[in-house]
């Protein structure tokens, strides 16, 4: 066992937007506004009461997941394929967005050579800490 889920050991998602409400995203909204260059990305929260979620109490941020980690509703065997693509497309016309308003705003793209090394570095890290049987 561990203590995280994910699809190599079996875990389902589910597609979690009927617990969406403008209170819950005001907090996030809050929180992510604390974390500096946070445009975009996925929290995986951790509560026991979907009435306290919705109100945006009483729950814990187990991972913040950057631009580049995909809805996991799009894992939801509730969901079609065309459903799945539909929220990836959407996903990545937000990110190319926000990346144009960057550059515009003065922000240089990190160049090619940059992203290649802190993928392998990222790479070689994950493959240092295995996850446990």
């Amino acid at each position: 066992m561990v203590e995280t889920g994910n699809h190599a050991q079996g875990c389902i998602f589910r597609d979690g937007m009927h617990l969406h409400t403008e209170a819950l995203e005001r907090v996030i909204d809050e929180i992510s506004l604390k974390v500096t260059g946070f445009f975009i990305g996925r929290y995986d929260l951790r509560y026991e009461n979907d009435e306290d979620l919705k109100q945006g109490r009483n729950f814990q941020i187990v991972e913040l997941n950057g631009a580049s980690s995909e809805a996991t509703s799009i894992y939801d065997a509730r969901n079609s394929l065309l459903s799945a693509y539909q929220t990836l497309f959407h996903q990545w016309r937000l990110v190319f967005a926000i990346g144009a308003i960057n550059k515009a705003n003065g922000h240089a793209p990190s160049p090619l050579a940059t992203l290649w090394r802190n993928w392998r570095q990222y790479s070689a890290a994950a493959v240092s800490y295995p996850l446990a049987d």
